[in-house]
């Protein structure tokens, strides 16, 4: 173990319990997205209580702050974390459960903050140190609107120029202790599908004198099911799934209006494209063979999350010497979830992780969105550890040495 590892581990071990008492208080205070006011106000306490940098808020909730290296000249690295929670009433049994009926960081965004806070502190204190620049965007509404691409037009990403993105998520397939993360695709593209049904009213005695919308209905979201199974190649990923539909006034009536709203995920740009016009053809012509008529909206939501592999490379081998070689696992597959963290990686060569949060033994299984969602605490000791590490690595410092 190098003298920098050591002074890192130290560092971290010593602050640790405090690290521990901020992501209890942010867990016990979740905010929604565009909401996270509070949330942004101990982010930025504390970073000032540290003597970091911080600029003006980005659409009020959004925060870049930036601990200067010796050399302005040299590269500079970004870490981002998420602050959002979700709308989800927390059914776990803990001193630090959320103080916020109906609201909670069930996405893990606590614990993502946290460690990014004791990744700051760490590289504060070794500033000294750091070749270049580390800059820290703490995040608004990734879980919405996607806060990345709010801060990337307000130009995070300039002034100086960040090289590298480094980003993680906890993952409670993963026990504690474990890393895991994907070369290439890591999370999927999102679409928001909406289609209007127009037929025509009747009696529903008389069905011959209507056009049944939710015969219509019914038969487009039949025959767009196909789309994955025969226009699809079967080498690709892509997810077609119908979360609403809703028409009709009454039991005996032929119903003259349906809306069906579903979600398209999609790897392949080309892919994602290919389905958005068939689904338009296929629903279009249904309707016209049934006699009735669509209007179709599709709402683009986040870009496919793809890491850079020379990136993912560095990011691999410095996860080895933090959590040891064996638990780190390349995943076969990416996520079909979706993440903004998109965002910088299409603008900079970029990596996402995954940290392992679950223990069994302690009771720590329950998956992300969920009610009973918790992490084994420990990971925040691993995330710190492998950010800093990864800070230093990308800016060319022997952390062997």
């Amino acid at each position: 173990m190098s003298n920098l590892e050591k002074r890192i581990r130290e560092l971290i071990n010593r602050n640790f319990d405090y690290f521990i008492e901020i992501r209890r208080d942010l867990h016990q205070h979740p905010e929604l997205s565009l909401c996270e006011f509070r949330t942004a106000d101990v982010v930025e306490n504390q970073l000032k209580a540290w003597n970091i940098t911080v600029g003006e808020r980005i659409n009020k909730t959004s925060i870049e702050a930036v601990v200067k290296g010796r050399d302005e000249s040299a590269k500079t690295i970004a870490l981002r974390a998420d602050m959002d929670a979700l709308p989800i009433k927390e059914l776990n049994n803990i001193e630090y459960k959320s103080l916020f009926p109906g609201v909670m960081h069930a996405c893990g965004h606590d614990v993502h903050t946290t460690i990014q806070l004791g990744a700051a502190f760490v590289l504060q204190e070794l500033r000294d140190e750091l070749p270049g620049d580390v800059k820290l965007f703490f995040q608004q509404a990734e879980e919405t609107i996607g806060g990345a691409k709010t801060m990337i037009k307000a130009g995070v990403l300039d002034d100086p120029h960040v090289s590298n993105v480094i980003g993680l998520h906890v993952c409670p397939k993963l026990d504690v202790g474990t890393f895991g993360i994907n070369y290439g695709h890591a999370y999927a593209s999102s679409d928001t599908i909406t289609i209007y049904v127009h037929g025509h009213g009747a009696h529903a005695a008389s069905p011959q004198d209507g056009v049944d919308a939710i015969v219509l209905a019914s038969q487009i979201v039949t025959s767009l099911q196909t789309l994955v199974s025969r226009n699809t190649c079967p080498f690709d990923s892509a997810v077609l799934s119908f979360g609403m539909i809703s028409g009709g006034d009454a039991h005996n009536i032929i119903c003259d209006h349906v809306v069906i709203r579903g979600t398209l995920r999609t790897l392949k740009p080309s892919v994602r494209k290919i389905f958005k016009e068939r689904i338009f053809e296929m629903s279009t012509n249904i309707a016209k063979a049934y006699g009735g008529d669509v209007s179709l909206s599709i709402d683009s939501g986040y870009d496919a999350l793809v890491n850079n592999d020379e990136v993912t490379d560095l990011v691999v081998d410095v996860a080895k010497k933090v959590f040891g070689k064996e638990n780190v696992i390349i995943l076969d597959h990416p996520s079909l979830g979706v993440e903004d963290f998109a965002y910088f990686a299409n603008e900079r060569p970029s990596s996402y992780n995954r940290l392992g949060v679950a223990n069994k033994a302690k009771g720590i299984t329950a998956t992300l969105h969920d009610g009973q969602f918790d992490v084994d605490e420990e990971a925040i000791r691993y995330g710190i550890l492998h950010q800093v590490l990864c800070v230093f690595a990308l800016m060319g410092v022997d952390i062997d040495g």
